[in-house]
């Protein structure tokens, strides 16, 4: 009854099964997608860093830039919200500080954080720890996916060895 809501749903169905399809047949070495996967999503998740850094990084490391292009457009600006407090958590850890005071004056700075954040005492006291936490959970969620990638990669090649400095997976 409702085909145009159908319709709607297939065509997005199937552009999502061909997109997912198109990453896992890159003609590229397991390695060099996952590390560019894992590298878009590391930058995706690190607050101010983007879609350029992620194509001149891949480019420089000679990671996959598709993959990783897609890495840093799946998680750009909106994990922020989601890795928030995990990254105040991991920064408070870290610092030493409370979890609750930290979040609190995070939030309590509102429309004057562009000012506050060059001051010396908000600097240290806030945003250090906070984007210490978002380099340390981010490095944590790229390491995973990098694994994950990595093996249902070799996996799907067939590969029963998987070994980072084999000469094979590095492409060289």
């Amino acid at each position: 009854m409702n085909t145009g809501i159908d319709s709607i749903y297939f065509f997005m169905r199937r552009k999502i099964k061909n997109y997912i399809k198109r990453f896992f047949l890159i003609d590229d070495t397991p390695h060099k997608v996952a590390a560019g996967a894992a590298m878009g999503i590391f930058l995706g998740i690190v607050p101010g860093e983007g879609v350029l850094a992620t194509l001149f990084l891949s480019s420089l490391f000679r990671f996959n830039r598709l993959a990783a292009l897609a890495g840093v457009l799946a998680v750009n600006m909106w994990t922020t919200f989601l890795v928030l407090p995990l990254a105040a958590a991991a920064g408070a850890l870290i610092f030493e500080k409370n979890y609750a005071d930290l979040v609190t004056q995070f939030h309590g700075a509102g429309a004057g954080y562009s000012k506050m954040f060059f001051s010396k005492i908000f600097f240290f006291d806030v945003t250090l720890p906070i984007f210490a936490g978002f380099f340390i959970t981010a490095g944590i969620i790229s390491s995973a996916i990098y694994f994950i990638l990595l093996l249902l990669l070799n996996f799907k090649k067939g590969k029963k060895k998987i070994h980072l400095l084999h000469k094979e997976d590095l492409g060289d």
